[in-house]
């Protein structure tokens, strides 16, 4: 099985790439394409593989060639995205980035699942989880035609969303954390997702 991890440069990555392996059921090959490769990102663009977008600094904007290749992606690969992944989902669901309600770095927060959906299969209906965010994804009318919001905090922010069709779900929160319930289950059933 291959997936692409791409890498803005954040000090989870390592833990991320463990975390994918450690639910794969079978060999995982992964490649790390970091965000300001733009040769690597090219060739992914020409041989695309399931994507994973990683935590990072800053905003999505900030980012236009991993916004780029996501856009061109979603209707062809599985994508999942974390945090700075989420937001770059987000974004190009036509959300906007906002100033999240609490400024959280380290925080354990608890999440809500609010309808089922593949990515969430057979996690309980609430847990734990750790964020590291001061920004959250806003969609407009909580949801559209195409996109559904899965899970909120105790704020009512955004923390899960997913395309209705596509093989593309992201979260804000940080499921490779130590102090998060144990979410190995998304990345079970995002690499489920892989044909």
């Amino acid at each position: 099985m291959n997936i692409t991890f791409i890498d803005h440069y954040d000090s989870f990555s390592f833990n991320v790439l463990g975390w994918l392996e450690s639910a794969a059921t079978s060999k995982l090959n992964i490649t790390r394409i970091t965000c300001d490769d733009f040769k690597g990102l090219d060739h992914l663009s020409k041989n695309l593989t399931p994507i994973v977008i990683s935590p990072g600094p800053e905003t999505p904007s900030n980012y236009p060639g991993t916004m780029a290749l996501i856009k061109q992606a979603m209707p062809h690969v599985p994508i999942f995205g974390i945090c700075l992944g989420h937001q770059m989902i987000g974004e190009l669901a036509g959300g906007k980035i906002i100033r999240a309600k609490d400024t959280w770095h380290g925080t354990v927060e608890n999440i809500e699942i609010l309808q089922s959906h593949w990515l969430t299969a057979g996690l309980s209906r609430q847990f734990k989880a750790v964020t590291y965010n001061s920004l959250v994804v806003q969609m407009p009318h909580e949801a559209n035609a195409e996109w559904s919001i899965l899970a909120k905090d105790r704020h009512g922010q955004n923390m899960i969303l997913a395309h209705k069709n596509l093989d593309v779900a992201s979260v804000q929160f940080h499921p490779e954390s130590f102090a998060s319930d144990d979410l190995t289950l998304l990345a079970k059933n995002f690499l489920a997702r892989i044909k």
